[in-house]
């Protein structure tokens, strides 16, 4: 999706979301602009790279939370 479609997608959703979560989507965006000193480095946006293209191209696929919760604990605790 091209990000002028994502923009009109955007606006059209704003326009007819409720209070509630125009609040909640200001507040999101609030708090990016306020922390944009978190940049990643050149390394570590290659790794984000190859990691989406592994994605898009089904090489790797996601996994539920749980099941990495229990990955990164039983690490964890053999360490």
């Amino acid at each position: 999706m091209t990000t002028k479609a994502r923009r009109e997608e955007l606006m059209v959703y704003l326009a007819d979301a409720d209070d509630k979560k125009i609040n909640a989507l200001y507040e999101i965006l609030e708090d990016g602009l306020r922390d944009s000193s978190f940049k990643l480095t050149d390394e570590q946006m290659e790794i984000v790279e190859k990691r989406r293209s592994e994605f898009l191209s089904g090489k790797t696929k996601p996994a539920p939370w749980q099941e990495v919760h229990a990955r990164i604990r039983a690490k964890r605790n053999n360490s």
